[in-house]
């Protein structure tokens, strides 16, 4: 009786995509950004003249650009974006875009030639050309039958010896170059050549040609076109600056400028050199499917025997015995296994030991590789920083939207790459019965990648060597870590639960989030987050001013709620606001949701088939595949978030009941008072969502996503609680607040000031998934805790490998379709809040600053003034006095002069039809200085603190005398007319003041800065 072995299963190694397109695409994007930036860096430097002028007429040091410097710029914006687009005009849109359009037509030109240099004449030959190459032809004819939708063009390397070939060109013009090694062996070793050509047929029905060789053709033309003159450029100011001595931050710069070069170069070799390798692999799993004999083409050859003398026994110690004994041969094979590991990661081709045993079980192309996610990393955080090269010129043009859309750039191909590497291991994991890859180890080199290329790039250092906070880079580990960790755990449901044999849907759908999570990180990474790395943040005293100043009337809050208040607003606020973030909070929590609540546990998805089943393209199914992983019902989530709901409600009726208990009057419900109880309202929410996320994450499985529903449900229904008990306030009285009366308010009309309202429910979906996020991460490291004290005490249970359904579908559907509209009630509350933003997010940052948001920004971030030294304190004044300065103070001086004059003349004709007269020749001197003190807030201020003073007094004077003398001689008040001409006065002795002050500075009167007629200072708006 004959035993007939099981066959042995496996996962298709075509499931879920291959996912190398993405990783061709990361390194197509990050060459052509880097082609545009580049060259945009260097002709900056070249139109840097006009620039520094309006760097140094901000009181800057552009030698010693600093975070510090870059807040006190800020600060002056009104006066800095019209001096640039004036002396340093930012360069038009086709030369900003010169860089990657030449690299791209070069590419095209290199990509179509780098064929016809392979096949030139004297390599190889035309195989038709050749003595019996019809015979050879029509071998590979057959080979190719049925295969490929074409037979590749032949051509034989007749000096090549190896037995070996290559296949070239495009995918619809494929060439196959012979060796001539493969060609002699064809009689005696058919089953070699028949091998090594259906490997190479297998290249091209994999259509892998066009982007492989896109790629070198594109890296060829970018290291002799941008690498290396961007190199010799910036090598020699180097030079040349340490020989002048240059100061640390220019010093810090160039040396980001040489880096990024070099990281990009390692970058690109090694993700390639990844990509050709699951290249190979795919090739070889995919000619095994027709039948190549791949095995005995990649068996290890036989090892070459060792001769063995004996030797004599030599005494230790006598002369000629080993000083120290030799390495042990553990050690050796360690050492050795490392030395592969790292060459494995350089080497194009995979070793003939890995292609051999993915021939048998195809695992590492479901292996999430801990150096490919380091690269990713690195390369999305170069590509961010030079996408936002291109747009620095034209500084003036951004708009968030504008910057959402870069950021979204690098968000796309990180997510395309992570997602489909995650997912691709899970299902395997799922399918095989196995441990299923957490997330946590990806994350944290995808997370080190991203820290890795905001400090070569200087994006998170401030124009310093390192970080002015240190402890900010965890910040973006923690981020990638709940990306992986959730990529994972959505791919653990849909593998699990997903309905029908296809998981393309749900991938498709778990792509989208996390591109709308990633997009929306980096946009505020861009913005906020590098800045605040790089040490900038607000004045304490003035966020507390700003706070105050919020929500308008009077009303009062303690004081203690108002200093922890302001700083956490603020976070909250920047971190809210930007275009995508309403939608990647949602989607963070809904598609979880969606996966969770669309079906049941099934059998392992995913297509098997035998490894021995052969000449067929189509997959065998297993029918009897292990299943993992069985995922709770829904109610596990939603029952907490209901929890959490009622915890919400309860706590915003507890605010009421507690600010009602301050009898504030009604005159004295505005302002902090008002705000206040927003803000509590806010916080009350939060509670009732971490109180579910808490729940739910204490059982081990599925523990992100069922924290992510509750958390995300009970914020959504703790919103709406707060809404309704907000808006209906004043009919509960021990619960009133803002009324005394009962009617219908909605919340969004008693807290529209200050758009308060849309401040909690922006921060209510913001704070939903990083509160799931932080009860996941407790509640984990709880249960590790707990699981190391009991280790020893407890007696481990063996925990079955595979589970059946248990989960009638009637029931799970139950559950699901009633709460359907909690996600879609937060899809809408996302879609009104982002189209309620839209309209300030559309504004470019030209028509943003206006003289209110500069003051403001002054007041809540400080203008501080920089030290320097003398001679750089007179090149700052000099440059304030050139662009606009000199104009203005003359204008002032010879304004007060006739002031004085028709002064003096009205008081030796002291009658009072002469004091008419003398008003209305007033006027429009005082309508003249009130035109010039308009520009003090918004022209820079003068470089020098004491200069500036004066300055600042006679804006300060004139803003309060001017309109005063209009309005008397409006109204022919004599009385109020000489008291606002006292103010004018003294208003023109400091406008003299400042003028003798800055003449001392400048120390010259021949300076050519007296020269010549003043130039007006450019209009403070775009």
């Amino acid at each position: 009786m004959t035993t007939v072995e099981p066959v042995r299963a496996r996962l298709d190694e075509r499931i879920l995509g291959a996912g190398t397109n993405s990783r061709f695409a990361l390194l197509l994007l990050l060459l052509v950004t880097a082609s545009g930036y580049m060259p945009m860096s260097v002709l900056s430097l070249l139109r840097l003249g006009g620039y520094a002028d309006c760097v140094l007429a901000a009181g800057i040091d552009y030698s010693a650009y600093t975070l510090t410097a870059a807040t006190r710029l800020t600060g002056q914006a009104l006066a800095f974006l019209p001096c640039a687009a004036r002396h340093a005009p930012p360069p038009p849109v086709w030369q900003i875009l010169a860089g990657p359009a030449v690299v791209v037509a070069i590419t095209a030109a290199v990509a179509l030639l780098l064929p016809l240099w392979k096949q030139r004449r004297g390599r190889c030959i035309r195989l038709d050309r050749v003595p019996g190459g019809s015979e050879i032809a029509e071998r590979v004819a057959e080979l190719a039958a049925g295969r490929v939708a074409q037979v590749p063009e032949l051509f034989l390397a007749p000096a090549a010896t190896s037995r070996s070939a290559a296949v070239f060109g495009t995918n619809r013009r494929p060439r196959l170059l012979l060796n001539g090694g493969l060609v002699a062996c064809r009689t005696i070793a058919p089953r070699t050549f028949d091998a090594v050509v259906l490997h190479e047929l297998a290249h091209v029905a994999n259509r892998d040609l066009t982007i492989t060789y896109a790629t070198v053709a594109l890296w060829r033309t970018f290291i002799v076109l941008i690498v290396i003159p961007y190199l010799l450029w910036w090598s020699g100011l180097w030079a040349l600056g340490i020989a002048t001595g240059i100061g640390s931050t220019v010093a810090a710069t160039f040396t980001h400028y040489l880096a990024v070069p070099v990281v990009i170069a390692v970058v690109m070799h090694l993700v390639r050199a990844d990509v050709l390798r699951s290249r190979e692999l795919y090739a070889d799993l995919t000619a095994g499917r027709w039948g190549a004999p791949l095995e005995h083409v990649w068996a290890a050859p036989p090892a070459p025997p060792m001769p063995r003398t004996p030797a004599a026994p030599v005494e230790p110690g006598a002369p000629g015995a080993p000083s120290e004994p030799p390495t042990p041969a553990a050690e050796r094979r360690r050492l050795h296994r490392l030395a592969s590991v790292l060459l494995d990661q350089v080497r194009t081709h995979p070793r003939r030991e890995i292609r051999r045993a993915a021939l048998d079980d195809p695992a590492p192309l479901f292996t999430v590789s801990s150096p490919l996610m380091f690269l990713i990393g690195t390369s999305a955080t170069l590509m961010n920083f030079h996408l936002l090269g291109h747009v620095e010129p034209r500084v003036a043009d951004l708009s968030d939207w504008l910057g959402q859309g870069l950021a979204a750039i690098p968000a796309a191909v990180v997510a395309a790459a992570t997602t489909a590497m995650l997912w691709r291991a899970v299902v395997r994991a799922a399918v095989l019965g196995r441990p299923a890859p957490s997330g946590v180890r990806a994350g944290l080199w995808l997370g080190l990648g991203l820290i890795c290329g905001s400090l070569v790039n200087g994006q998170a250092t401030g124009g310093t060597w390192l970080p002015g906070r240190v402890w900010v880079p965890a910040l973006v580990v923690a981020v990638a870590v709940a990306v992986t960790c959730w990529t994972s755990q959505c791919a653990r449901l849909a593998a699990t639960s997903w309905p029908g044999r296809s998981l393309r849907r749900p991938l498709a759908l778990c792509l989208i989030s996390v591109w709308l999570i990633l997009s929306a990180w980096f946009s505020w990474w861009n913005f906020y987050g590098a800045m605040y790395a790089g040490g900038f943040w607000y004045d304490p005293a003035g966020l507390r001013w700003s706070i105050t100043n919020w929500f308008p009337g009077v009303g009062t809050a303690r004081p203690d709620t108002t200093a922890v208040m302001a700083p956490v607003i603020a976070v909250l606020r920047y971190a809210a606001y930007r275009p995508l973030t309403p939608a990647a909070a949602v989607v963070a929590w809904v598609t979880p949701f969606a996966l969770w609540a669309a079906g049941t546990v099934r059998r392992g998805p995913g297509r098997l088939r035998s490894p021995y089943a052969t000449g067929s393209g189509h997959a065998v199914t297993d029918t009897v595949a292990p299943v993992t992983w069985p995922v709770p019902a829904l109610r596990r989530a939603l029952a907490p978030a209901l929890a959490g709901a009622v915890i919400a409600a309860v706590g915003v009726a507890g605010i009421q009941a507690w600010l009602h208990t301050q009898h504030a009057a009604p005159g004295q419900r505005g302002g902090m008072y008002a705000f206040s109880y927003a803000i509590w309202s806010l916080w009350a929410i939060a509670a009732g969502a971490l109180a579910a996320a808490l729940i739910a994450a204490a059982p081990a499985r599925f523990r992100l996503p069922a924290a992510l529903v509750a958390a995300g449900t009970a914020a959504i229904l703790g919103l709406g609680a707060a809404t309704a008990l907000i808006s209906v306030d004043g009919c509960v009285q021990p619960l009133s607040v803002l009324n005394d009366s009962c009617a219908w308010r909605p919340a969004w009309r008693q807290l529209e000031a200050g758009n308060t309202f849309g401040l909690v429910a922006h921060s209510t979906l913001l704070l939903a998934p990083v509160i799931a996020v932080a009860a996941t991460a407790v509640a984990a490291l709880c249960r590790l805790a707990w699981s190391a004290i009991w280790a020893k005490a407890r007696t481990p249970v063996p925990r079955p490998v595979a589970a059946t359904a248990r989960t009638r579908p009637g029931r799970r559907y139950a559950t699901a379709l009633p709460a359907a509209g909690v996600p879609c009630a937060a899809l809408a509350t996302a879609v009104v809040l982002m189209a309620g933003d839209a309209e300030a997010q559309f504004s470019t940052q030209a028509r943003l600053v206006t003289a209110g948001a500069q003051a403001a920004f002054q007041r809540t971030a400080g203008l501080p003034v920089l030290p320097a030294s003398q001679d750089m304190r007179r090149r700052q004044v000099i440059a304030w006095y050139r662009l606009g300065g000199r104009y203005l103070l003359d204008h002032a001086l010879r304004v007060g002069k006739s002031v004085t004059a028709l002064l003096d003349s009205g008081e030796r004709h002291d009658r009072p039809e002469d004091t008419a007269d003398l008003m209305a020749r007033m006027r429009p001197l005082c309508q003249a200085m009130i035109d010039l003190a308009s520009w003090e807030p918004v022209y820079f201020q003068v470089p020098d603190p004491v200069a500036q003073k004066s300055w600042h007094r006679f804006g300060e004077d004139i803003r309060k005398a001017g309109p005063a003398c209009v309005q008397a001689v409006d109204r022919a008040d004599v009385g109020a007319f000489r008291v606002s001409v006292i103010g004018l006065m003294a208003g023109s002795i400091n406008a003299m003041s400042t003028s003798t002050m800055i003449e001392l500075i400048i120390g010259d009167s021949a300076d050519p800065v007296y020269k010549g007629e003043p130039a007006k200072p450019p209009q403070p708006r775009l």
